[in-house]
């Protein structure tokens, strides 16, 4: 087995696809430090599934891929091929017939690997179980790489025991022993799981066999309890069948109360719509009647304020006329009174009436500026007042409009709850004569059965005879369908008179009776179907009818709502009315007031300057320092001014009398007008109040003349109302009988329902046996049967099916029981063989490659001493140490070796394994390195002997090792971070220089 050659793409510094050839046994990879003669061993080891990023001289997998350079970007992938020759079959299983085995891994940059033989994908490992044994396992001694020699002299005894194993081939015995135990162990597994399930099955079926016994005796109760309830339901159906016959004619009575009933009731609601009707003409008449009264209330509301407002305003004009003649009659005496005063009284009279006619002045300017402010707020509450005044107005208008939608709402009310009696009524009707109808159909439908049976009983009379029998039968069938006989009694004559002269057909005739029988029936069924639908509709509608009622309810409701709240603005409006006119009045008051206080002060004045006129002191003789020191009030006006004032005063004082006489006059026309609006306001409410009462008489009439109504009205609602509750009262009772019948028709059909269920034609029971029996000794005999069932508890009916499952399933079980015993059995002999296996193979490698190592020792050293030894007698689980001794040097560890001994030591063992179980292949990643030239020298020269039957692949830097290859392989890094191959076939070489 040779390796012919390798293919690298994207791996490490072989960026670009290269292929590296290896056409003999003796190939040197020679190059400088750096150029990646070491990727090519990586290369080698990863491909045959190395894990171990440390390894391959790495951090990561990924950093295998070629990572780029300055001129080239990083590769996605990076792929290995190994190309071997196995035309020696050294490969051996499923491939041992192939001459060319190719490997290949190929992984990106998620770090996912894929393996592939011969170009088909497989897992890691069966990559690793190809070369196991073959020196190329996951202890391979056949890649010698730097570093490794010394590591390998100086492994742990356990560490090197792994190479002696892979050389003897037991590595695939230590990896089949792994496998063995691994399925030991779920062998173990299993085998304790299938355990335990049979065991919990075993406890199952125990389990189960309970249950099947308790389902046996449950089955033996059931049978009981059938045959009881059998003959319970016999007896039920005995006493629902005369319970049943007891009702039917118990419910015809009924039935003629009922119809008696229904017909007063709907005379009376005849009545009732009626005096609706008439009511709905009193109420519109009661409605004006109360409008005109309450429009006259509002006219003499109305009146009775502004005769308020004219006694007010006369009695202001009273009292300013009696304090204007007041101040009048005062100003004269005062004048005479001033007259008759010495010149020094005169002079203080004088100082006094300055004062005064000062302070005058002031207060007169000052109630003038109080005046200004009062007149904006009297504009402003009159302002108000107006605007209250329309919404009032505006609310009082949407009040009316809703009372009148009230009414129309009420109107359609009443409509519609007439409506829906109506059709309570018509629906009580149909139902009435649905009934009816089924009852005629019923009796007409047994009358004509009766009538059959007594037609098949006279077929030995006479066609006379026949004829005659006929027509009675046919006369009590007309009288069966009671109010549709009429209908046909005119034909009954007819029929007679052609029976008694047409004997000879009286057959044809019992035909014909048939075939009206039928069309009888047909049109009994058409009216039921008839009258249900109508029934239908009619519900329907009232329905419909009720749903309009109640949105119609809802809406006069809302629209009582919004009428509430309106008189509740109303009431607010007019409270904020009358608030605002109390302020209004209060302010005129304070106005007149004012002006009567101003009017008072102008007075005042006007005498003081008359008592300065007629003063014979010179204005100018007064001195303005003798006032000052008086209470003026702030007076700051000088004295030529107060001349000025009493120059203009005394003009007005002129004209004094003329202005009290005409102020005079004028109130007392104000007065007169008053007392005539007065009087015309007067008559105007005596007619009013006439009016109002007039209307409250008519009001009083129409409440009267409604009450009447409404009495009467109460009245014929409690007559229907009586009524209705007898005709409910027989509605109820027929309803009771029509639901004690359907439910005695009920636990008959139940009853017979059972009986046919247990397997009993009811036509053929004996009920003779059962008139000894007595329901409640087997009711009490059936609770003691159920009691027992339920002390049974839940019951398992499936139980013996189960048994029968879970017995399958138990023998399933134990097979399989039985069987991963056999294989633990098997497997544990397995491991006992491949123990013994390993054993002796390892003995036998063991042995053969101490004594060929020996040899290789010496020869590499010439002479000196070498073996194997392991560290303990159990050759099984044994490690392995070398002991060496150079020539010239006392036995010592190889620890105390220098760097070339332990290399030659390393190698001389690699090469003892190699006799005795050859790679596929050798590389030697520059092991010559610490080695001197002669013993290089005995280096190259073993490997060139050994070269004939093992394939080596060595990397040198030495030129010695170099002359003895056949061929060099050159790696160059011409661009950086990029490396290529150069092949030299050596000897085609020295031919060329020879020549």
């Amino acid at each position: 087995m040779q390796l012919k050659h390798i293919k690298l793409a994207g791996f490490k510094s072989f960026v670009d696809p290269t292929k590296i050839s290896f056409p003999s046994n003796l190939v040197g990879v020679v190059g400088p430090n750096g150029c990646g003669k070491s990727n090519v061993i990586d290369a080698v080891r990863w491909v045959l599934g190395e894990l171990s990023a440390k390894n391959l001289r790495g951090e990561s997998m990924v950093d295998v891929i070629f990572n780029g350079s300055e001129n080239r970007k990083p590769s996605g992938q990076c792929s290995i091929e190994l190309l071997f020759d196995n035309s020696s079959g050294k490969i051996g299983g499923e491939y041992a017939s192939y001459n060319e085995i190719s490997i290949k891994r190929l992984m990106t940059r998620d770090a996912q690997s894929t393996y592939f033989i011969n170009s088909t994908k497989c897992r890691r490992k069966d990559v690793q179980d190809i070369f196991l044994g073959t020196g190329l396992g996951p202890s391979s001694y056949a890649i010698i790489e730097q570093g490794m020699v010394s590591r390998l002299v100086s492994a742990k005894p356990e560490e090197l025991r792994t190479h002696i194993e892979e050389a003897a081939g037991v590595s695939k015995y230590r990896e089949r022993r792994r496998e063995t135990e691994s399925r030991i162990k779920k062998t173990k597994e299993n085998l304790s799981r299938v355990k335990d399930i049979k065991d919990e099955i075993e406890r199952l079926i125990r389990r189960l066999e309970n249950q099947a016994n308790a389902a046996e005796k449950y089955n033996k109760l059931k049978e009981e309890e059938n045959q009881k309830q059998t003959d319970i339901a016999i007896l039920y159906s005995l006493e629902a069948k005369n319970n049943k016959d007891k009702l039917q004619k118990n419910l015809e009575g009924l039935n003629r109360d009922l119809k008696i009933k229904q017909a007063e009731s709907d005379s009376k609601q005849a009545q009732i719509d009626d005096y609706r009707t008439q009511n709905e003409s009193v109420i519109n008449a009661y409605e004006d009647a109360q409008k005109n009264f309450y429009t006259i209330g509002a006219e003499i509301a109305k009146h009775e304020s502004d005769l308020h407002n004219i006694n007010k305003s006369e009695a202001t004009n009273l009292e300013a006329l009696e304090r204007a003649q007041k101040s009048y009659k005062d100003a004269l005496q005062k004048e005479s009174a001033f007259k008759d005063l010495s010149p020094k009284e005169k002079e203080l009279k004088l100082n006094i009436a300055i004062v005064k006619a000062f302070d005058a002045l002031e207060k007169k300017n000052t109630i003038g500026v109080s005046i200004k402010p009062l007149e904006d707020q009297i504009n402003i509450k009159q302002n108000e007042l107006d605007s209250k005044q329309d919404i009032f107005d505006g609310i009082k208008a949407n009040k009316d409009k809703i009372v009148n939608e009230i009414k129309d709402i009420q109107k359609n009310q009443f409509s519609i709850d007439a409506e829906i009696a109506r059709i309570e009524g018509s629906i009580k009707n149909l139902n009435n004569l649905a009934e009816n109808a089924k009852s005629d159909f019923e009796e007409a439908s047994r009358n004509y059965a009766n009538a059959v049976e007594k037609e098949s009983n006279n077929e030995h009379l006479s066609p006379k005879e026949k004829a005659i029998h006929l027509l009675d039968s046919i006369t009590d069938l007309l009288k069966s369908f009671g109010s549709s006989a009429d209908k046909v009694n005119s034909k009954l004559s007819e029929l007679k008179e052609l029976l008694m002269n047409i004997l000879k057909i009286a057959s044809d005739q019992s035909k014909s009776f048939t075939a009206e029988y039928l069309n009888k029936k047909n049109r009994a069924e058409e009216a039921i179907n008839k009258a249900k639908e109508d029934k239908k509709i009619a519900e329907t509608k009232l329905e419909d009818l009720n749903s309009q009622r109640i949105s119609i309810g809802n809406q006069l409701e809302s629209q009582i709502s919004i009428q509430t709240n309106i008189d509740n603005q109303l009431q607010e409006m007019d409270s904020n009315k009358s608030v605002v006119s109390n302020e209004l009045r209060n302010l005129e008051k304070e106005i007149n007031d004012l002006r009567l206080e101003l009017r008072t002060h102008e007075i005042n004045l006007e005498n003081a300057s008359m008592v300065l006129e007629k003063a014979e002191v010179s204005i100018s003789d007064l001195d303005s320092a003798q006032y000052k020191g008086m209470d003026l009030k702030g007076l700051e006006v000088s004295l030529d001014e107060i001349q000025k004032n009493i120059a203009q005063l005394g003009s007005v004082n002129l004209a004094a009398p003329e202005e009290y006489l005409s102020r005079e006059n004028e109130l007392k026309k104000l007065i007169e007008e008053a007392e005539i609006r007065k009087s015309e306001i007067q008559v105007i409410m005596d007619g009013l109040v006439e009016k109002s009462s007039q209307a409250e008489s008519e009001l009083t009439a129409i409440r009267q003349k409604q009450s009447q109504f409404n009495e009467s009205l109460r009245d014929l609602e409690n007559q229907k109302n009586v009524a209705e509750l007898d005709l409910k009262s027989i509605t109820e009772k027929v309803t009771n009988l029509r639901l004690d019948l359907k439910t005695h028709e009920i636990n008959l059909d139940n009853a017979n329902t059972k009986i046919k269920e247990a397997g009993l034609n009811i036509e053929n029971i004996d009920y003779s046996k059962y008139e000894d029996m007595e329901l409640n000794v087997l009711q009490d005999s059936l609770a003691d049967i159920q009691a027992k069932i339920i002390r049974l508890g839940a019951i398992n009916l499936a139980a013996p099916e189960e048994i029968a499952a879970e017995s399958k399933r138990k023998e399933e079980l134990d097979v399989q029981y039985n069987d991963l015993t056999e294989a633990l059995e098997k497997l544990t002999g397995a491991i006992k063989t491949i123990d013994l296996e390993t054993k002796t193979r390892f003995q036998d490698s063991f042995d053969s490659i101490n004594k060929r190592m020996k040899e290789v020792f010496s020869k590499l050293f010439g002479g000196g001493f070498a073996e194997l030894a392991l560290t303990e007698n159990d050759a099984l689980n044994a490690g392995v140490v070398i002991m060496a001794r150079p020539p010239g040097k006392k036995n010592s560890s190889i620890s105390q070796l220098s760097g070339g001994e332990k290399a030659l030591t390393a190698l001389a063992l690699v090469f003892a394994i190699f006799e005795l179980n050859p790679a596929p292949f050798c590389i030697l990643d520059e092991v010559d390195a610490p080695l001197d030239d002669l013993n290089t020298m005995r280096f190259i020269n073993m490997v060139e002997e050994m070269s004939k039957t093992v394939q080596f692949i060595f990397i040198t830097h030495n030129k010695v090792s170099m002359e003895k290859s056949d061929h060099l392989m050159g790696v160059t890094m011409q661009e950086a971070g990029v490396s290529r191959m150069v092949s030299v076939d050596v000897n085609q070489a020295l031919e060329f220089a020879e020549v």
